[in-house]
């Protein structure tokens, strides 16, 4: 693999996969979810390839500053969602400084984009395995009766796209590296069928599991692969979080990556070498001081406000990129 064109779509899955598995509670029932998943596919879709288009196209200025805030803090909120992971297996055993320690610290060897490419790879595939393991270790306690027949109405319908309408800023990221059209509608489209795909899948299984009672599980993935059948899950808890920790520090070195280029900074000649070592000491000051100063906030309420400002801020870049481009038709026929 060439470094100067290493493939971060893997990263961009890993970042997905944890934000669908770090949820800390389900949102909707299966069967209006099954309705509205193509509507939310499209959706996403479309404003993903808006946003990549419209990003391309003249100097976009303090939006950058904007985009690079809006990462700094979803950062924060992994770092967050993390602890709060930790917390709920080993209770008041690790602190959130040795969490952020535990995943800032390899976002240092992840500072080169061939290492988060190469990393992302087996990262993957590690939480697949995970994601298998989990099913074959339920899968004896999975039941078609607990699905619910919940009518179609309005308000379940609702909830359904308001659960899978969520603009991770995984899928507005591809505008920043796409170079050609093909990119620019390809990898947002393939992301959105995946992070829509993999919280129906996440749901389903959550309902064949729990029935009725699955909302009112504060971590019900954890609690599930807790009862699951193979011991695995309660003998070797330290191992999920070592993955889940490996899966937030590939998110987060994307991240990071992803601010340097919009900030600017030493990035050397070719991309790969994304991030200096001196910039370090201020991310990790930085990445400290927003999760101290948020660690006492609501996380779900925090994270319904940053989706809405993710939402914001693409309407924001789409509607520049389609003033700038009724102005330039505009004198273009004058």
């Amino acid at each position: 693999m060439k470094r100067e064109k290493a493939d971060l779509f893997p990263a961009l899955l890993i970042g997905l996969m944890a934000n669908v598995f770090l949820k800390g509670q389900t949102s909707y029932w299966v069967r209006p979810g099954v309705v509205t998943a193509p509507l939310s596919i499209l959706l996403l879709a479309m404003v993903a390839y808006a946003f990549s288009c419209c990003w391309n196209t003249g100097t976009q200025g303090f939006l950058r500053w904007g985009f690079a805030a809006l990462l700094a803090v979803g950062s924060a909120l992994e770092l967050l969602r993390l602890w709060q992971l930790f917390d709920c297996v080993y209770a008041n055993s690790v602190g959130l400084l040795g969490v952020c320690f535990t995943v800032l610290v390899p976002v240092i060897y992840l500072r080169r984009v061939s290492s988060i490419a190469q990393t992302s790879n087996v990262v993957f595939w590690l939480l697949v395995g995970a994601a298998a393991l989990l099913l074959v270790s339920v899968l004896d306690r999975l039941r078609v009766v607990n699905l619910q027949t919940v009518p179609l109405a309005g308000t379940t319908l609702q909830e359904a796209l308001t659960g899978q309408l969520t603009l991770y800023p995984e899928l507005l990221l591809p505008a920043l590296w796409a170079s050609s059209r093909s990119k620019k509608i390809d990898h947002p489209a393939r992301l959105a069928v995946a992070v829509v795909g993999l919280d129906l899948a996440i749901h389903l299984l959550l309902e064949l599991f729990f029935g009725a009672a699955m909302p009112g599980h504060d971590n019900p993935v954890h609690t599930a692969a807790q009862t699951g059948a193979l011991s695995v899950f309660n003998r070797l808890e330290w191992l999920q979080l070592v993955l889940w920790s490996a899966a937030v520090s590939v998110k987060l070195a994307l991240y990071l990556y992803a601010a340097v280029r919009l900030v600017g900074g030493r990035t050397g000649t070719t991309e790969n070498n994304a991030v200096g070592l001196d910039r370090f000491p201020l991310y990790f000051v930085v990445m400290l001081l927003l999760c101290v100063g948020m660690r006492k906030m609501d996380l779900g309420r925090t994270l319904v406000w940053h989706n809405l400002a993710c939402w914001t801020f693409a309407g924001l870049v789409i509607g520049k990129g389609v003033v700038e481009w009724v102005l330039s038709k505009q004198r273009f026929a004058r």
